[in-house]
């Protein structure tokens, strides 16, 4: 009965968002692709989504990203740098630098309040640099042997992907990576927070997929896209030490010109893992569309954990996300998301060596952002976001409104 409850409160919840924010867009870049009616593959030198941006996103930067003229040459240069070396060897990066203001609000008697829209104290300040990451795509043979290398500088110094890229030996446009590699499940938000992401990490963990740009395992992928459709599925290490693997598996279709749309996305993943303390089972939906320069995307996930931290029983978590994306003025693109988590287990939070059990009548978590995202120009892009949070009643951190400005630099 708790499933059913919390799926009608999620389709109001959508539905409600949809009508407060129909002229409004989106949070993250699957939205682009979209909009433009076109896979991962074809923006993404990593052909599941992220990383090195591909020949295409360089030579049409300016209809596929929609930025205005309005800068004289800082728009429009003359000459500007593409992450060509020479045909065999490229580079690309991200830098995200942020400012954070998080606001939080106590009740009467002092304890947290998780149903607030506006809160007026100011917590904290926070300045950071949330990304600096350097791609390498070396074409050991152009558009079939590829080696790809993702370095991470900041926040922390690590090597987040190296992989082969294999094309060209199987049928249907196939393709094989073997290395270290993000999984493809699910829609691949930038936003590591979402819930269909990896949820909030501050203070007690939130309900989450547990697929963000912070996993990535050795493994194999293979991958298919016939037409429409792309087929990819993973094996990789799972849990270290175990003796099982994890395997992932999503399968999506992006059309155009379909009729009273512009674009259709449809697409599902499944995911089990069983390591030595269990196993986690998860299934999501997804499904994105466009119609002129209105662009939506919905994901909902079921996530089913077993083992010793659940005390045998299997534990179910419900998840969802859904972002509307509105292109004002054909170049400013106006964005605003909600997602859901609700779990059926008992919630816990960490402190010092002990565990404490957090107040379960109130584990259900929901965040609204509302944001402007403009492109600059090829390289450049702006972010201004209000995030309202409300969740755990016990932990402040889960509780908080976030007024967030960002400024990402790529090439």
């Amino acid at each position: 009965m708790k499933t059913w409850r919390t799926i009608r409160v999620v389709v109001v919840g959508w539905a409600t968002s949809a009508l407060l924010w129909l002229p409004l867009p989106g949070w993250s870049e699957p939205y682009i692709a979209v909009r433009e009616g076109m896979r991962c593959s074809a923006c993404h030198t990593n052909v599941t989504g992220g990383g090195k941006r591909t020949d295409l996103v360089s030579t049409h930067a300016k209809d596929l990203l929609h930025y205005p003229d309005f800068f004289g040459p800082f728009s429009r240069p003359v000459e500007y740098f593409t992450g060509e070396i020479n045909p065999f060897v490229a580079i690309g990066g991200d830098l995200r630098t942020s400012a954070a203001w998080i606001f939080q609000s106590l009740g009467a008697s002092g304890r947290v309040r998780n149903d607030q829209v506006f809160r007026g104290r100011l917590e904290q300040t926070r300045l950071e640099a949330t990304q600096a990451t350097l791609y390498g795509e070396l074409r050991l043979v152009p558009d079939r042997v590829t080696f790809y290398l993702d370095q991470r500088f900041q926040p922390t110094v690590d090597n987040r992907e190296a992989f082969a890229l294999l094309k060209g030996f199987l049928p249907w446009d196939g393709f094989l990576k073997v290395g270290r590699m993000y999984l493809p499940y699910g829609l691949q938000l930038q936003d590591d927070e979402a819930f269909i992401r990896g949820g909030r990490s501050r203070g007690s963990s939130s309900a989450n997929t547990g697929f963000s740009f912070n996993l990535q395992e050795p493994g194999a992928l293979v991958g298919f896209e016939p037409g429409k459709w792309s087929v990819l599925f993973a094996l990789t290490d799972g849990s270290g030490g175990d003796r099982d693997v994890r395997t992932v598996g999503t399968i999506y279709a992006v059309y155009d010109e379909v009729p009273f749309l512009r674009t259709l996305l449809i697409g599902g993943s499944a995911s089990r893992v069983a390591p030595s303390s269990g196993e986690t089972l998860l299934f999501g939906l997804f499904a994105g569309t466009n119609l002129g320069p209105l662009t939506i995307l919905g994901e909902a996930d079921f996530r089913s954990d077993k083992g010793r931290t659940t005390l045998g029983r299997r534990i179910g978590q419900f998840l969802a996300y859904g972002e509307a994306n509105y292109l004002l003025f054909d170049w400013l693109n106006v964005k605003a998301a909600i997602d859901y988590a609700d779990s059926d287990g008992r919630l816990t939070r960490q402190v010092g060596t002990a565990t404490v059990v957090l107040d379960t009548a109130n584990d259900a978590e929901h965040r609204v952002s509302v944001g402007l995202e403009p492109f600059l120009n090829r390289f450049v892009q702006p972010r201004l976001f209000y995030r309202i949070n409300n969740g755990i009643r016990s932990d402040p951190t889960h509780n908080q409104n976030v007024l967030l400005l960002e400024a990402h630099v790529f090439f």
